[in-house]
Parts: C-alpha cells; sequence; structure tokens
C-alpha cells in the first residue's frame, strides 16, 4: 500500500506532521478529516531501498524488537512508554532513529500501524497486518507473539542457509587464492624456464603461458565482465518485471527449483497461519501475504487466488487453480476448512515444508561441497600438469 507523508491542522490550529499508509491520497485526506484534522499538503513517500537492496532493518534486530515490544506490553506499561524504551537501542541506530520517528506521530495522534507503515524498508506487511490486528482487538501481545514466533522461525531458516553456504564459500574463496598465487609467483618461474628452450612447447602449456603473461588485462577484463553483470542482474532485479522474470528463473534451475518451491510453500503456509490465528480474515490476509512475499511468482499467483476467494471460492479450490501447492496440502487445506481449523491446519503444513525445506537444503550442501573439492582438483591439478608437459618430454625438447 502507498506511502504518504502529510501536514495538516488541528482544530485549534496546531501544526500535525505524520505518515501514513492509504489506497490513495483522497483516501488518505478523508481518513484524517474523520480524525479532526484539515490537510495542508500530501506527498507521496518514495521507498529508500531498491527490491534487491538489503532492508534497513536486518530480521535478527527486527526479532529482538518484537520481543521486547511483547515483554512490555505484556507488562502493562503505557504504548508511548513501551515505544520510548524500544527506541532506546545504542547498538542499532538505524532501528533507534526509525522508533524515534513512530513515537513521534503515535504522540501526533497516529496509529501505531499507521506510523509503521510510513517505514516499508524496516517494517513488512505481515508486522502491519499484526499491528491493525492488534489494534482492532486490543490484544497487541497476544497477536505480535503470533507474529515474533514467525520471524524467529525466519531467522532460525536464514542461520541454516548461512551455515549450510559457509563451508562452499571457503573453498570458493580458496581456490582463488591459490590460483591467484600461483599465477603471481609460481607460473612466472615457468615462463622465464620455458623461454630458453629452443623448442615448441604443447599447445596446452602455449596456451597457459599465454594466459600467465596476459595476465593483467585478463583480470581486469573479468573485472569489469563481473561488475557489468551484477549491474545488470541489480538493475533487471529493480523493475517489478524483471523481479518475477528471476523468481520464475529460480523455480525452473535443476538444482535450486526444487529447494525454492519448498520454501516458498513453507512461508507462504507460515504467514497465512500467523495471520488468520491472529484474527485476520482470509481475504486480508491474502492480500497481506501477496504485497509482502519475496517471491514475486508467487506473490503474482496470489492475486488470482485471492480473487477467486473474495468470489466465494474455498482457499483449497483456488489454490488447486493457480498450482501453488501440491495435491497433498491441498488435501489438508480442505480438512482445515471444513473442521474451521485453516489456521491449525497451515501451521502443520508450514512445519512439515520447514522440515522438508532443512532436508533438501542437507541434500544440496552434501552435493556442492564434493563438487567443489573435485572442480579445485581438477584446476590446480590440470594446470600443474600443463605447465610440468614439457619437462615429461624433456628428451624431445632438448634433442
Amino acid at each position: 500500500m502507498p506511502q504518504y507523508r502529510y501536514s495538516a491542522l488541528t482544530h485549534t490550529g496546531a501544526l500535525v506532521k505524520g505518515a501514513g499508509a492509504a489506497a490513495s491520497a483522497q483516501d488518505l485526506q478523508a481518513e484524517l478529516a474523520q480524525r479532526g484534522l484539515h490537510v495542508q499538503a500530501i506527498r507521496p513517500v518514495r521507498n529508500r531501498l531498491r527490491p534487491w537492496a538489503r532492508r534497513a532493518v536486518p530480521a535478527q534486530a527486527l526479532l529482538l524488537l518484537v520481543q521486547e515490544l511483547v515483554s512490555l506490553t505484556r507488562a502493562g506499561l503505557p504504548l508511548s512508554e513501551v515505544l520510548a524504551l524500544a527506541a532506546d537501542r545504542p547498538d542499532q541506530p538505524v532501528l533507534a532513529q526509525v522508533m524515534g520517528r513512530v513515537l513521534a506521530d503515535v504522540r501526533a495522534g497516529q496509529l501505531l500501524s499507521q506510523a509503521c507503515a510510513a517505514h516499508p524498508d524496516a517494517f513488512d506487511g505481515l508486522f502491519l497486518a499484526a499491528l491493525r490486528t492488534g489494534e482492532k482487538t486490543g490484544e497487541f501481545s497476544a497477536v505480535l507473539s503470533r507474529y515474533q514466533d514467525l520471524l524467529r522461525r525466519q531467522v532460525a531458516m536464514q542461520k541454516k542457509v548461512s551455515q549450510a553456504l559457509a563451508y562452499p564459500s571457503f573453498l570458493l574463496v580458496a581456490l582463488l587464492v591459490i590460483l591467484g598465487v600461483m599465477f603471481a609467483f609460481v607460473m612466472p618461474r615457468f615462463v622465464a624456464m620455458y623461454a630458453n628452450f629452443d623448442a615448441q612447447l604443447p599447445l596446452p602449456t602455449r596456451w597457459l603461458l599465454a594466459a600467465v603473461e596476459h595476465a593483467l588485462p585478463i583480470a581486469l577484463l573479468a573485472a569489469a565482465v563481473t561488475v557489468l553483470a551484477l549491474w545488470g542482474w541489480r538493475r533487471l532485479a529493480a523493475q517489478a518485471a524483471g523481479r518475477l522474470r528471476i523468481d520464475r528463473w529460480k523455480l525452473r534451475l535443476p538444482l535450486l527449483a526444487s529447494a525454492t518451491r519448498t520454501a516458498a510453500q513453507a512461508q507462504l503456509a507460515r504467514s497465512l497461519a500467523t495471520l488468520l490465528a491472529g484474527g485476520t480474515p482470509l481475504v486480508e490476509a491474502l492480500r497481506t501475504v501477496h504485497e509482502s512475499f519475496p517471491n514475486r511468482a508467487y506473490a503474482a499467483a496470489l492475486v488470482d487466488v485471492t480473487a477467486r476467494v473474495t468470489q466465494g471460492e474455498s482457499l483449497a479450490r483456488a489454490m488447486r487453480a493457480s498450482g501453488l501447492l501440491p495435491e497433498t496440502a491441498l488435501k489438508m487445506l480442505q480438512i482445515g476448512e471444513a473442521s474451521g481449523s485453516l489456521d491449525r491446519m497451515l501451521a502443520e503444513m508450514a512445519l512439515y515444508y520447514e522440515e522438508a525445506l532443512e532436508a533438501r537444503l542437507a541434500r544440496l550442501m552434501a552435493l556442492i561441497e564434493p563438487a567443489l573439492v573435485l572442480l579445485m582438483g581438477l584446476m590446480i591439478g590440470g594446470i600443474i600438469i600443463v605447465m610440468y608437459l614439457p619437462i615429461f618430454n624433456l628428451a624431445e625438447v632438448i634433442r
């Protein structure tokens, strides 16, 4: 939902500035008029971060913030005091600045969800939906506790993925360092040694020696190509159509497609379960998940699912038409809808897919690690063999 900043006058003539989310500037103006404010100006807020950029507030920092909010609200403290305590974060200056602005907007008369909606780089749609539900029901701690559980699972999964990628990343860095040392210090000595041989060297050796002699231009060209590729990738990811195309590619890659699809299914089920358990209506929950879902291919399919559910179809039938979930998951949805326990069934489904994702990541890493070790051995061993080929034929070279 678009974000806007506004300036308005109260009935006493005091100037009030703030931010809010609305479908349009006219809707926001009507909402402010209902609160007794006379709008002077409204302007849209531009997102500071591109879609491919890292969020202003990491998930781990947001998790700590939500934990504090849950604990302080359960203790019965007033909202302004809770926000003041949460804004005191000397080790997280970005989040401290955001919470300071949220506190100022709340003291100016905004709802907490509206104040947080002005900072999409820090708070996602699920967090805002949890706040809106808490404002409607008056149970902030219970609703935020469910979102906290969702965020905790996401952070745990991110840590597992990072740990799984640590060793392959180390192998790649080690390979680059070893190749750099060989090209910079070892192979130039072979070039000098073979320069005195008055005989034709084997073709692979000549190619490798030519690469050593032109190592600097080749390295600069490789760096330029890499920078251009990253720039093009980021430009593509910064566009809505490009981001959609990238996410569709991820669902077709031979090795990553299965893990990508399982991760999307787990996040979809967990997000819907959290929103429904907090009291969010199904259609609103689907819209919220669509707006904040990271995989835009799944998000695009959720538009049709939302439209079908709005027209009266069951969630299971709408999901079957979209192809987002397998048949087993669809049967679980049917059971959940029939028994009135859709949120619990979605939570069980999410747990199943999260465990399946961990297993798939473990198998994927079990394939990647030996493949990288084999690649290192082939590259380093191949270079050594090529450099020693003339020595193997030393008798013919000397003759």
